[in-house]
């Protein structure tokens, strides 16, 4: 299963394992979500798990971005540390980020908080869910699949057609679901850009059949005991960047 934020809640796109049976819809808070799906093998999620603890940021996220440059490096947001999931508004977010990390907070670190927030509470709480989520980055899991970083931004036109045309590449049902996702939902409530980066987590997860990287390769873990790592799939001898039929 592959799981995004989008402004309506989380969209989660589960693939069978032999690819040829698909589901995709949009969850209000991760609590319905899991407890829809409780059966799936794996769930990466594009949400951080495991927070930043003191000065230290996390290790994923800056050998992430080195695996992205040139040109997505970008698209790795620092996660926050713990102490600002708890912050009723940016300013004071922004003040406990800078006191415990030397570090200001983004205002698009913040905006995503109260995922995290939601995220982290259903994990603290249930060491099943903590067992099958796993964190990691659709722009990290195309380049790894695809030989790259992507050469658009994703919320172009032109980003939009590259990255659907390398899913096509590799997943029979891409257009299929992109199709009825676009005809179920507004745009206020699930964005284009959305849909591709669930889909490419959920056929990062099938096509690895469980053999997933991860940066770092150690492991690494918070306070809380929430791992601190970016999973992706990197296919053993080429990128799937050649046309033909769907590998799911």
């Amino acid at each position: 299963m592959g799981i995004d934020g989008c402004p309506a809640g989380w969209l989660a796109v589960a693939l069978s394992e032999d690819g040829r049976s698909w589901a995709a819809d949009v969850y209000e808070d991760p609590d319905r979500l899991w407890e829809a799906h409780r059966e799936a093998r794996l769930l990466l999620i594009d949400m951080p798990i495991g927070l930043a603890d003191g000065r230290e940021p996390r290790a994923c996220d800056a050998l992430a971005r080195e695996l992205l440059k040139p040109g997505r490096a970008s698209s790795i947001f620092a996660a926050p540390v713990r102490e600002v999931v708890g912050a009723a508004g940016y300013a004071e977010a922004n003040a406990l980020q800078r006191q415990v990390s030397g570090r200001g907070l983004s205002r698009q670190s913040w905006g995503l908080v109260p995922k995290i927030r939601r995220l982290d509470e259903l994990l603290q709480r249930d060491a099943e869910a903590r067992g099958r989520f796993r964190e990691s980055h659709p722009e990290l899991c195309f380049a790894q699949l695809f030989g790259g970083p992507m050469c658009h931004g994703k919320k172009t036109p032109e980003g939009f057609a590259e990255r659907l045309a390398h899913l096509r590449r590799v997943c029979a049902h891409a257009d299929l679901i992109v199709g009825e996702l676009l005809a179920r939902y507004t745009r206020k409530a699930l964005a284009r850009d959305d849909m591709l980066d669930a889909l490419v987590l959920a056929v990062t997860g099938c096509l690895s059949g469980g053999a997933l990287r991860q940066v770092p390769a150690e492991g690494d873990a918070d306070r809380t005991g929430l791992r601190r790592t970016i999973s992706f799939y990197k296919p053993e001898e080429r990128p799937f960047a050649a046309g033909g039929q769907g590998s799911i």
